[in-house]
């Protein structure tokens, strides 16, 4: 079989001629002479359809049907999709934004809670220097207030640091009290500091009255650092019991007299009931001080 190349309407002509479609070549030599006219023709009629289904109908023609059911799976799936890809890109534009305000409010909370934490040390220090006053007003003795701001690096109930030394008027072997009771006694002082011995030390002692009989007893820190004093008596007739309060002596000229010490938590008997040795609960909790008063002087007058 002979394949050829057509580049002309002749010479398909030609080929069918060779082929004897002398009809054929007939139609096509007419349709050759008024081949511009038809071109113009089909222009027209494609013109045409365009204006006269361009504007509003009540229906669609069969052809828009078809293309319309053909074309709308697809159209469903480009939406879904594009709203899919405008939702992602809305929430990742929104992440930023979000994450800062995120972090903004952390910050804000976290600065709410230090004012909740600074209100309540204002609201504590408060009340110390209320009770602070208060203790004052019913003492006849000049006193000073200090602040704790140091403790025994190796023994908690042992020592402490406050913030008025010489220069503030203390001077060694003062006492230092609370509103509670007794605290200890000034060890060593710098100009601006001073290191209290606190009266759970052992090497501590202080002269003590039994508030409901009057005996006189000997108060010293626990040589086992239990946070408890021991009282032992000065005289043969001196009697203790559970729940006694014991308060200073005045004897000594470190601590006036009346300032609580503590309550008896227990009465030890000794050899031949000659003796006995008693515990006594501090009232003073030693383990959360914050500001404490060194006794300045002896008396106002």
């Amino acid at each position: 079989m002979e394949f050829r190349i057509i580049h002309r309407f002749d010479d398909f002509s030609s080929l069918l001629l060779a082929r004897g479609d002398e009809e054929v070549i007939g139609w096509l030599q007419l349709l050759a002479r008024w081949r511009l006219a038809v071109i113009i023709i089909i222009i027209l009629a494609i013109a045409g359809t365009i204006h006269f289904t361009s504007f509003y109908r009540p229906r669609l023609s069969l052809v828009e049907e078809v293309v319309r059911e053909i074309i709308a799976p697809l159209q469903t799936g480009v939406m879904r999709v594009n709203r899919s890809v405008e939702s992602l890109l809305a929430t990742i534009s929104q992440f930023s934004t979000l994450q800062d305000q995120n972090q903004e409010l952390e910050r804000e909370v976290l600065r709410l809670q230090q004012q909740v934490y600074q209100l309540a040390d204002h609201k504590r220090e408060n009340q110390r220097l209320r009770e602070a006053l208060d203790f004052q007003s019913e003492v006849d003795h000049r006193l000073l207030v200090s602040e704790v701001i140091g403790r025994s690096p190796t023994n908690w109930l042992s020592t402490i640091t406050i913030n008025n030394g010489s220069i503030h008027g203390v001077k060694q072997g003062m006492a230092v009290v609370s509103g509670l009771g007794i605290v200890g006694t000034v060890h060593s002082v710098s100009p601006r500091t001073a290191t209290v011995i606190l009266s759970v030390d052992p090497q501590s002692a202080v002269g003590g009255l039994v508030q409901s009989t009057g005996d006189l007893v000997l108060v010293e820190g626990d040589p086992d650092y239990s946070g408890l004093l021991m009282a032992k008596p000065l005289g043969r007739d001196v009697c203790l019991h559970v729940d006694d309060i014991i308060m200073t002596s005045g004897l000594s000229r470190m601590f006036p007299k009346g300032l609580p010490v503590g309550r008896v938590v227990d009465v030890i008997p000794g050899r031949y009931d000659l003796s006995f040795m008693a515990y006594i609960e501090p009232f003073v909790d030693f383990t959360r001080l914050e500001y404490v008063f060194v006794v300045l002087q002896d008396s106002l007058e």
